[in-house]
Formats: C-alpha cells, structure tokens, sequence
C-alpha cells in the first residue's frame, strides 16, 4: 500500500491550484482583503514560497508524482500552519457575490493539510514530540486532556452553581481549555447563565473532544472518544449540546458527524448562539446604573469563522451589550487574520504563534478599539500571551477580554 493514501483521495484539489499566488500576496482594499497566510507574514524574510500555499502545493504534487518521500523534516514543515483556511478564501474567488466560479468550490485547503498529516502520522513520521505527548494525555484514562491534569479537576467547580441539574434539555460540553487553563471565565459563564434562570446538565464523565489529535492527524486516537462522549450526552437527555470552545464546537458539529457517517441525536450550539438568544429574551439582568461607553473590536476565531461560518451573531450580541460600540478591525470576517494558535502551531512552536498574535493585536489598536474580545479558548490564551509579551504603550491602549468576561463585567 501506498504511504500517501489520504493524500491521493485529495489529487484533483492539489492539481486544481494553478500557481496565481493570491495564497501568498492578496491584497485587495476594496474587499477587505490584506494578505493572506499569517505563517509567511510571521517567517519574515524566510517567508518565500514553501511557507504559503502555492509552494505548499507544489510539494504536494511532487509527493503525489513520488518524487519526493513522506519524512521527518516533511513533518516539521508540515506542522508549522495553524490550517485556519484564510487560502481558501482567495482560490480562485472573484471576490464578487454575483460572480462565483465554479473552481472556486474544487479546494478546501485544510481538507488538503489535514489528508498529508493522517499520511505522515499512518507512516510513523508524526506526531511531532510535543504533538505526542499531547495525544498520550488525551488518552490516559486519569486525565482525558492534553494538559496531562487530573481528570477530576475538570468539574470540581460545578457544586458552585444551583443552575447545574442532574438531568436537562440543554448539556454544557466544557472542553478542555476552560475548566483547566480558563476556570475564571468559565465561573463567569455559569454565572452569567445562573442569573439569567438557564437551567443546564453536565456529562459526568466528560473526555476531551479530540480536535487536537483530529487537526495533528491522528484520527484513531479520537474514535473512543466520540462514542464515550455522545453517550454521555444522550445520558443526560441532551436536545442540544453547547460549548464555549471554538475548537470544540467545529469538532462537535462538523466533525463528529462526518468520522461517524451520521447524524447526532442532538444539536450542537456555541456559546454565542445560547448567549443571543438569552439576550433577545431579555433574561440577561445587565447592570443599567453606570454605564460606561466602550469601544470593542472583535476578532474571528477561524474554527467559529471560516470553518463554521459563524461570523454575525457574536457581534449581535456584543453590539447589543450596554454601551457598547463595536468597531472592526481593517481584516475581519472570512478575510479575518488568524491568532496563530490553531493547527496544533501553539504546542509545537509556540514563537511562531506568538508573532502572529502580536499582529493581531496591533491591527487591533490599530482600529481604535479599547478592548480586543473573542469567543475562543485558544484565541484569548495566545492574545493573552502575545500581549504580556508587548510593551507597556501598547498595553495602555488596548485591553484583551475574554467575551463572556466582558458580558459578565456588565450584570
């Protein structure tokens, strides 16, 4: 057998990039469109072609003509993209909403990473070291998270809240990140629910959701996952199940479906969309007395962005917050610029998520904005981290905020 499986089943995308560069140097003004691979801005002067799609591709098809092999330094590179898919926003697009070609629908480029990655992990070339070892903790029956933390400190908070029955409609999947990296605003969140008279269960025995090993390539190491998890939630009489986590929720709606080849006995929602809803039934008690204005800028998690097209109602709901004025960052949207954090680039080099996050947050202040919100886990933790790494000039202009700890500042 071949050792390149995955990657054939994806021939005709890879023959489909016909090498017109706009992976690498897009910029359109009048579209909001300024570039487009954050790995090759962040490479700087090394940023030549390998870094960004085309060149990517072109290794690709040598790969596929077998005239280059399947190793560990492929591995090395392969890994260094956060697959926030911002490529597949300007292949072959006319960037015109009347005119749609129908190339533009023959490439999804994270589909195209991700089938490389199965074959560099089914041929023992990856997982990368810490990639590895990140998988191993996932699996480990004591933790079931890639922070190798004790799996009974992922619930030992929820005695704090009266909302939180044996039995519910409504099941919150708390991921990983949150109760174990996040537990300040992951309180915020069942605080903000409590008030607000929402009722919701817990899975007892809740394991991660396996988007890490599913975006290293590691797909055999999520499939008990998958089925531990939905019969938990089945347990607990799930109608709908929601997260807070980006990552979780691509994973839960998109890809659950798609390795089961089936449909989920329950619908699965991000936190963002439970929020709106609350807020439209006025069930939120936001403090009225001092209100102070504030300007926010929001930016797009990719895995809620341009993997989800979930892009309008997190900005219904803080455009609707007391106050509030929501201003845009110059790339927003499908065009938005990535974190850095995603594709598994935060674990195995983290240097080079932090240079993209440091972007990010000067595109940010850029826009005017006195406070940098998103609705991800991975997102805030690298923003968080490229902002304590900046300057105190750069501090005293912008603020980095978690949502839901912005939406609780305001009860």
């Amino acid at each position: 057998m071949s050792k390149f499986e995955n990657l054939k089943k994806q021939w005709e995308s890879v023959m489909s990039c016909m090498g017109c560069g706009d992976c690498g140097y897009a910029i359109r003004p009048a579209v909001g469109r300024f570039l487009t691979c954050p790995i090759k801005e962040a490479k700087g002067e090394e940023g030549f072609e390998i870094w960004f799609s085309r060149g990517r591709m072109n290794v690709l098809k040598s790969i596929l003509e077998e005239k280059l092999p399947l190793n560990k330094e492929l591995a090395e590179f392969v890994y260094q993209c956060s697959e926030c898919g911002n490529c597949t926003e300007v292949c072959h697009q006319t960037q015109n909403e009347n005119i749609v070609l129908n190339t533009s629908k023959w490439i999804d480029h994270v589909e195209v990473w991700n089938a490389l990655r199965k074959d560099l992990v089914e041929a023992g070339f990856a997982p990368l070291e810490r990639h590895a070892i990140l998988i191993e903790y996932m699996n480990t029956p004591e933790m079931r998270n890639p922070y190798g933390e004790p799996k009974i400190k992922k619930s030992d908070w929820v005695s704090e809240f009266s909302n939180i029955k044996e039995k519910s409609d409504l099941v919150f999947f708390g991921g990983c990140t949150m109760p174990l990296r996040q537990l300040d605003t992951l309180k915020n969140l069942m605080k903000i629910l409590e008030q607000s008279g929402l009722e919701i269960a817990i899975a007892d025995d809740e394991w991660c959701c396996g988007s890490i090993a599913l975006r290293i390539g590691d797909e055999k190491a999520v499939l008990n996952s998958i089925k531990h998890n939905i019969e938990q939630f089945v347990a607990k009489g799930a109608q709908t199940v929601f997260t807070a986590c980006a990552g979780c929720y691509r994973t839960l709606k998109k890809d659950y479906p798609e390795l089961l080849g089936e449909e989920l006995p329950f619908e699965v929602k991000h936190i963002t969309e439970v929020l709106i809803d609350l807020l439209n039934n006025n069930q939120i008690p936001f403090n009225q007395q001092e209100i102070k204005p504030q300007k926010i800028t929001y930016h797009d998690p990719c895995h809620l962005g341009r993997h989800m097209d979930l892009y309008e109602i997190p900005r219904e709901l803080i455009a609707s917050l007391p106050g509030v004025e929501i201003i845009e960052m110059k790339r927003n949207r499908k065009n938005a610029w990535c974190c850095g954090a995603g594709g598994g680039v935060k674990s195995q080099f983290a240097d080079l998520a932090l240079n993209i996050s440091i972007e990010r947050i000067e595109e940010a202040t850029e826009s005017g904005a006195e406070i940098l919100t998103t609705s991800c886990p991975f997102c805030i933790g690298n923003l968080k981290d490229a902002y304590e790494s900046m300057d105190e000039e750069l501090k005293n202009k912008i603020k980095v905020i978690d949502l839901i700890d912005l939406i609780a500042s305001k009860l």
